[in-house]
């Protein structure tokens, strides 16, 4: 009977191996894993997300990425998905007034000049090393009259823990002339150096979480609330913590730090995630940021033609909230996550595809780049509110389960797949060296001597 049951799990086995495997055309066999795709709108223009998992088995940080149609012909394609995010620009401010009221706050006053520009940034320097203040910035055209248009914000510095925290102030779009900063720090004056006017735009990116559970860490010291996370791969972009609290205020600095064995760690990252409440004409209002970058890590090509700019990455992960006297935050998660990318492609109507990935030895395609511009501009036009109806739609598509190559090739040097060779080769070279050795020596005739 047990005979009976372990060649019924074993057929099952075989079963689903076979129901997930795929025979790739002879010039493809290298690639070991490959998806079907699934084309909800065959011959339109498409976009097809990436999962986690073909980060995870790809090689080169996706150099490897092909698209095969059901002929065995290469298809074309662009990465996309990088675009998006934060830019700024710095504008001419001249800081005219830097004052003390004992007491109650540091006041600054910044004119922007008589061309006056739109801001809606400014950004703080100062040689403090560890503080946390409130600010309050006021905008106005004639430096008397003056209207709030950020009643209160933190900035800060955690120095003593290697964290530079956030002296930027981010408030509405605004062309006044002036702005006014009051700093409330009452015992004395705050040291500022200078003040950056910027106008950032941010276009949001999509994110999706990793597949990686966080484990609380009960041996951090109780100063800290910490996690760790194993992704299973270096591979996997670790781009971003979102952290998740009950608690209605408080404001905290994170470290973010990263390893390739689980035991020795490097900082990563920091930054600070807030809430409070603000009291304004409209009522109460909840101000918040619960996320914090993982700049650096990993990009693709940027552009037409660029190859893939590679960042180490890292498959342990510690994310820490430096609590310092307070207690915990309640209820507090926190979860790693990863922009979506995408891979654009124009398919023709009447053929299948497939996705193929998992080769080491592969190199970023280089595509002709009249079919990549066409690709780039209906991407860019389908973000577009404004988009012409000439413009084709950029289709959703999607992946197929993963299979694996049953005619695979490993496409690596002979002497990398065999790397026992090398050590027998090795042994063998040390014993005959030994046999020459002692050959000689007794080849030697009495009383010799060196």
């Amino acid at each position: 009977m047990t005979r009976r049951y372990f060649s019924l799990a074993l057929l099952c086995a075989f079963a689903a191996a076979a129901l997930f495997a795929a025979n790739l055309p002879e010039a493809w066999r290298s690639w070991r894993y490959s998806r079907p795709m699934t084309l909800r709108s065959p011959g339109d223009p498409a976009r097809l997300p990436l999962p986690a998992e073909v980060f995870a088995h790809s090689e080169g940080r996706l150099a490897d990425l092909r698209v095969l149609d059901d002929l065995g012909n290469e298809v074309p394609f662009l990465l996309g998905g990088e675009t998006a995010g934060t830019t700024f620009r710095i504008l001419p401010a001249t800081l005219r007034e830097n004052s003390f009221v004992p007491g109650q706050f540091t006041q600054l006053v910044v004119d922007t000049g008589e061309t006056v520009k739109f801001h809606n940034t400014v950004r703080i320097e100062t040689p403090e090393t560890d503080f946390i203040n409130w600010v309050e910035v006021a905008a106005s055209d004639d430096a008397r009259l003056w209207r709030i248009v950020k009643p209160r914000a933190p900035i800060s510095r955690f120095r003593k823990e290697n964290l530079e925290g956030s002296q930027t102030i981010r408030y509405s779009d605004n062309n006044a002339r002036y702005l006014r900063l009051r700093i409330f720090e009452p015992h004395e004056q705050f040291p500022v150096s200078s003040v950056q006017l910027q106008i950032q735009e941010t276009s949001e990116r999509e994110f999706t979480p990793l597949p990686a559970t966080l484990t609380p860490d009960p041996a951090a010291a109780p100063s800290l609330t910490r996690w760790d996370a194993d992704l299973g791969s270096a591979e996997l972009p670790a781009e971003e913590a979102l952290f998740e609290t009950t608690q209605s205020e408080f404001y905290r600095a994170v470290r973010i730090s990263s390893s390739e064995d689980g035991k020795e760690w490097r900082w990563h990252a920091g930054g600070e995630i807030h809430r409070y409440t603000l009291d304004d004409k409209t009522g109460k209002k909840t101000e918040e940021s619960l996320r914090v970058e993982i700049p650096g890590y990993w990009r693709l090509a940027q552009s037409i033609g660029d190859r893939p700019k590679i960042h180490q990455g890292a498959r342990y992960w510690r994310i820490e909230i430096l609590n310092g006297s307070d207690a915990p935050l309640a209820d507090v998660r926190v979860t790693l996550r990863m922009a979506v990318r995408n891979a654009l492609l124009w398919p023709r109507p009447g053929r299948s595809y497939r996705l193929l990935y998992g080769n080491s030895a592969a190199k970023a395609p280089a595509y002709d780049l009249a079919q990549l511009a066409a690709l780039k501009r209906i991407a860019t036009a389908a973000e577009s509110t404004a988009a012409h109806e000439s413009v084709p739609l950029l289709r959703l598509a999607a992946l197929e389960p993963e299979e694996l190559t049953t005619n695979y090739s490993d496409p690596r040097p002979y002497s990398e797949k065999h790397s026992w060779l090398l050590w027998l080769a090795m042994a063998a070279a040390v014993l005959l060296l030994g046999y020459s050795a002692l050959r000689a020596l007794r080849a030697s005739p009495p009383g010799a001597s060196s």
